[in-house]
């Protein structure tokens, strides 16, 4: 083999595996936010996402995400989540995130006044297991929360 021959044997070789990594999606997080009126969010308005998944054949961890800013009242904050499957079976979770440590000081990521928790909500979910999520507010006392500026979920594959 003559060294032309060679060297385009290597090149041919090397555009097919360039090629063929290119057809491979990579599979990535999503986050969808839904940023809460001013006024407060009220006990009795859900918030209802769609988790994102670009692999059908694997498992996803969903997480809640709180975002907030200097005005909210409390350390903590209580909701209740709804994971509902392609069946309609609903899985039901009490979450209650800890905002804030016993001196008051914000434990969230976050830059400025607006401070980010977040907490995984379902571990090894798939499109059929978690096609939708439903979040209510379930502060005790409080039927409109305010402080709050974006709730939202992020799905991660696993």
């Amino acid at each position: 083999m003559t060294a032309s021959a060679v060297a385009m044997t290597v090149f041919i070789a090397a555009a097919m595996l360039i090629m063929a990594s290119c057809e491979h999606k990579p599979v990535m997080s999503h986050a969808r936010f839904v940023h809460l009126p001013a006024g407060g969010w009220q006990r009795t308005l859900p918030l209802t996402f769609t988790p994102e998944y670009d692999d059908s054949t694997r498992t996803y961890d969903i997480a809640l995400a709180v975002r907030h800013d200097n005005s909210y009242r409390y350390r903590n904050l209580s909701l209740v989540v709804d994971i509902i499957a392609a069946d309609s079976t609903v899985s039901r979770h009490q979450m209650d995130l800890s905002l804030a440590d016993e001196y008051g000081n914000w434990t969230g990521g976050g830059f400025g006044s607006l401070y980010q928790d977040k907490v995984t909500v379902v571990s090894g979910a798939t499109p059929t297991s978690a096609s939708s999520v439903v979040v209510w507010q379930a502060m005790q006392g409080c039927d409109t929360l305010c402080g709050l500026v974006n709730v939202g979920i992020i799905t991660s594959p696993k």
